[in-house]
Parts: C-alpha cells; structure tokens; sequence
C-alpha cells in the first residue's frame, strides 16, 4: 500500500511539473534560468599515460603455409615412491622408465572411438522386449508417440536389468 502510493505520487509530482513548464513556456518564460546549470569538473592536468605501440612478431613462412615442421618429443613414464604415475621429458637420475612414449607432433595423439557395429540395434533380451535402438535420433520431438514409445521401451530395459541384477544379488546372499 506504501509502494503504491509514493508510486502515485512520484506520478502525479512529474506530470504536475511538465504541465507547470509547459505552461510557463507558453507565456515566455524560460524555467531553464531557475534550474542550476550543471558543468562537467574539469581535470586540466590530468592525461591519459602514452602505451607504447606493440609490435607483433614477424610470422615465419613455414607458418603461412599451416605447415609446421614435425618435432618429436619424448615422455618418459614412471611410478613414484607414493605410487602414483608421473611423467616428464627428463628421467629423474636412479629411476628406471616403466615406458617411453614418443609423441609426434603431426600425429593425433587422442584416440577415436571403436567403430560401432554395422547393426543398428542390440538383440532382444530374455524376456522378450523390442530391441533398443544404439543411435536414436537426437531431435526427437519428446511429445510425439515415437519418442513416447522409446520411453517406455527404454524404460522396461531398465527394468529388466535391474530385476536381473537384483536377481543375481539374490542368488549370492543365499549362497552365503
């Protein structure tokens, strides 16, 4: 009720001021003479510090061309005193490697994924279930039936492998 009210007034404040000036410049009055003029402080001796240019380095040709030179760098790898793995280009001295790995530097040194099979879709399981699909379409509308259906279809695998599993961990305890 607060908020609304100095809402309404603030409101009502600059329409009564802007129907005063309009009123006031209809009969030649000028109100900017009433309002103080506001001037901008001047800061006569300050400046801006001078940044020297920078000048980029000259690109060598072979760089030009996108065609680095091959360079070959060797890793060594070993276990540490506290059991973990440690690698570096210099061998610490009395440590033999556990292996030296060269990496090229024209060589893609990440691994691809294994190719998937050239079926699209894993065999049914035991208890009868359609088969899931491996690569399902990734702008499935998620309200059509087929994605509904995917679900469900989904759903029930998971099902089946967790009554699988628990199945398994049955048949454990009791063995015990």
């Amino acid at each position: 009720m607060i908020k609304r009210f100095l809402f309404r007034s603030i409101i009502l404040a600059v329409l009564f001021t802007g129907i005063l000036a309009y009123a006031a410049s209809l009969n030649g009055i000028d109100i900017r003479r009433l309002v103080p003029a506001f001037k901008l402080p001047s800061f006569a001796n300050t400046r801006l510090p001078d940044i020297p240019d920078i000048k980029l380095p000259a690109i060598p040709d072979l760089l030009k061309t996108q065609q680095a030179p091959a360079t070959t760098t060797k890793v060594y790898k070993w276990h540490g005193a506290d059991g973990s793995w440690h690698f570096s280009e210099q061998m610490p001295e009395g440590i033999e490697p556990e292996e030296i790995i060269i990496l090229h530097s024209n060589t893609n040194i990440i691994q691809s994924l294994p190719k998937a099979a050239s079926s699209n879709t894993v065999p049914p399981t035991d208890s009868g279930h359609r088969a899931i699909e491996q690569n399902p379409q990734t702008n499935l509308n998620p309200y059509r039936k087929k994605a509904i259906d995917k679900l469900f279809t989904d759903a029930r695998g998971v099902q089946a492998n967790m009554d699988k599993h628990n199945q398994g961990l049955a048949a454990s305890s009791q063995a015990q």
